[in-house]
């Protein structure tokens, strides 16, 4: 008080009042302060406490995508860790329980049951609604924008029902997905043929190696390689096949169609017959199947040769036999001619007419013999047998038909020489019956250690795709060159014609069998 009284002794009492309304401005000024600064500092408690509600809420729905996320883990579990991490994403945690009802079955907290402070929201799957979620509070709480709820969290039990409607239609989707992975794997397992994809630079996409490679081979190794670099890996893999195996990759994605060829692989003194199926199965890339047909072609072939012995038999037969007895039958014919000719019977000109047509018939069934067992045991028998085939054509039916060689061409398997000769029998048949050919020329060559067989004509050419491609004699012809490990190419020549090849290795007599 002492010191107020120092501070204005000496001062009149307009300088007091003066110094009194100044000191009572300032006061107003700091209340006025003061209560801006309760007002900032509601407002920020305010926004951090919805800021806090926000970041609950972006930590639900985190924590919801995370168990998601998680590997191995079932919906029903997924719902119920769901249903545990709501309640802390909502304003007053502590008295909160959530329930989620999907079709007949419930997930809840363990403090769960209902009151009269509760919020829910329908769950949809596939646009139909199949089942709720609900959210209560235990205790009465002070009213907000819905009863004690917010509206934050009003939009917040929205985007969860939705959220597990979506998690619902994903893991059925994914389970489905699973379901269906492991049966076709378990098809795929089954099923002892390589299964591959390849695109047209010849890129490894996906191999299944099934049972047509070793123990040692692994389908991993093979995937990203190029299927040029696997002759210089595999010694089994020829780069004659692999060329072989990209023409047809070619036609099929030029095409459109499903090509289908065959190849041998010698191992160990055997040889292995292989079936390759080659489709489109994408822009620039096609699903190849190798199949292993050695036991197949093995039954094949005893079908086969019995069918070829027995012709034999026959041919023998009909040689041996009947041409025997036709003989002794003109022999006898001829006797009586003489006798009925020293008698001057007008009967010796039919007994001479009679042995003609003997004659002819010991001929014709000559002939019928060497067609049906056409190849002799000799190396150089497929020559000779296509050779007298162009002269009987020639003679028989009065086209032009001629058998070229620039230089021998010896076959020693006589099951091949006789598969070879019947391919080009009935391509000179097809020529003749459906091309109108006049002039055939059957040639027979080797280049580059591949031999070769061509039938062409100069008749109609060859269409695919119309009636009559896919008769029996072209099957047969396909069937004989799979025997054999050859392939076999049908195409017009371009001027006008149609041109048989027939590609094939010419083997020794190496043995040809089953795995060991």
């Amino acid at each position: 008080m002492r010191d107020i009284t120092e501070k204005y002794k000496g001062k009149d009492r307009g300088q007091i009042l003066k110094e009194l309304a100044r000191m009572h401005d300032e006061i107003a000024k700091l209340k006025t302060s003061d209560k801006e600064h309760r007002q900032i500092k509601e407002a920020f408690q305010k926004k951090t406490h919805a800021l806090g509600e926000r970041v609950k809420e972006l930590n639900c729905l985190y924590t919801m995508s995370s168990l998601v996320q998680k590997r191995k883990i079932s919906l029903g579990n997924i719902l119920r860790g769901i249903a545990g991490i709501i309640p802390p994403a909502w304003q007053y945690p502590s008295i909160a329980c959530a329930r989620i009802i999907l079709g007949c079955e419930v997930f809840a907290t363990e403090n769960f049951r209902e009151s009269q402070w509760g919020q829910s929201a329908a769950i949809f799957v596939k646009g139909k609604k199949n089942g709720s979620l609900d959210v209560y509070y235990l205790e009465e709480k002070p009213a907000c924008d819905e009863g004690p709820f917010l509206k934050e969290e009003r939009s917040l039990v929205n985007v969860i029902a939705k959220r597990i409607g979506e998690i619902v239609e994903r893991k059925t989707a994914e389970d489905a997905l699973r379901e269906s992975m492991v049966r076709n794997r378990a098809l795929l397992n089954a099923i002892p043929d390589t299964i591959f994809r390849v695109d047209n630079k010849g890129a490894i996409l996906d191999f299944k190696k099934g049972k047509v490679f070793g123990k040692r081979f692994r389908s991993s190794t093979f995937i990203g390689k190029n299927v040029f670099e696997l002759p210089q890996q595999y010694k089994a893999i020829s780069k004659e096949i692999i060329q072989q195996g990209m023409e047809y990759v070619s036609q099929a994605l030029q095409t459109g169609e499903t090509q289908t060829f065959e190849y041998l692989i010698l191992r160990k003194g055997i040889f292995y017959h292989y079936e390759v199926l080659i489709t489109m199965s994408g822009e620039d890339e096609i699903l190849g199947i190798i199949r292993d047909i050695t036991e197949r072609r093995r039954l094949e072939k005893q079908v086969l040769q019995i069918s070829d012995w027995e012709q034999q038999r026959i041919g023998q037969d009909l040689h041996d036999s009947l041409c025997q007895q036709l003989a002794g039958v003109a022999f006898l014919g001829k006797v009586l001619q003489h006798k009925l000719t020293a008698r001057s019977f007008e009967e010796a000109n039919d007994a001479g007419e009679i042995v003609s047509l003997i004659d002819d018939a010991i001929t014709q069934t000559k002939g019928f013999a060497r067609g049906l067992d056409p190849v002799r045991l000799e190396a150089d028998g497929l020559m000779a047998a296509l050779s007298e085939l162009a002269r009987n054509v020639e003679k028989m039916f009065g086209i032009s038909c001629r058998f070229e060689f620039d230089q021998p061409v010896l076959i020693h398997d006589n099951m091949m020489a006789t598969h070879l000769y019947r391919i080009v029998q009935e391509a000179v048949n097809n020529a003749m019956k459906h091309g109108k050919a006049t002039e055939i020329v059957i040639r027979l060559g080797c280049t580059n250690g591949t031999a070769f067989l061509t039938v062409k004509n100069s008749g109609l050419g060859f269409r695919r795709g119309t009636k009559g491609t896919k008769g029996m004699g072209l099957s047969i012809m396909k069937h004989r060159a799979g025997m054999i490990g050859a392939s076999l190419d049908i195409r017009s020549d371009g001027k006008g014609g149609t041109i048989v090849t027939c590609l094939f290795q010419n083997r020794g007599k190496t043995q040809e069998g089953e795995k060991k």
